[in-house]
């Protein structure tokens, strides 16, 4: 029977600011951050910093975190403000409002940074993009 083995996730928080996102991992012991244009960028960005980040760590002898020792595979978490920047390229901030019942200047305040949502408001804009995304697989 062959043993499977399973990669460490590593949580990514992501961000977004000035008009750009930003990256950095949950574990600040592995003390990098990397920016990007759009999602897809940061998350590249930010995994090449890691790997590069740890193999210096190594290089001078510096203990590496037992989540990024082996294979390890990063999972990126988005703040309010992340996702809502990253869903204006695809549906309206009206549209967001109508499916998850917060006000669109609410929404606005999240995106900005004026306010930071609740974990369940969070939830709920999470739970809003993710419907919008399932009636739009059905468009031919």
């Amino acid at each position: 029977m062959k043993t499977v083995k399973f990669k460490k996730q590593v949580i990514i928080n992501v961000d977004w600011a000035d008009k750009i996102f930003g990256a950095a991992p949950a574990n600040e012991k592995v003390a990098c951050v990397a920016t990007g244009k759009d999602i897809e960028e940061v998350e590249k960005n930010i995994v090449e910093a890691i790997k590069f980040h740890i193999e210096g760590m190594k290089k001078y002898g510096e203990e590496i975190p037992e989540e990024f020792v082996g294979e390890w595979e990063p999972v990126f978490k988005l703040t309010a403000r992340a996702q809502i920047r990253y869903s204006d390229n695809y549906i309206t901030r009206k549209a967001l409002a109508k499916e998850t019942g917060i006000a669109e200047q609410q929404l606005s305040h999240y995106a900005n940074g004026q306010r930071k949502p609740k974990p369940a408001t969070q939830q709920k804009i999470v739970a809003g993009i993710l419907a919008i995304s399932k009636r739009l697989m059905f468009v031919s």
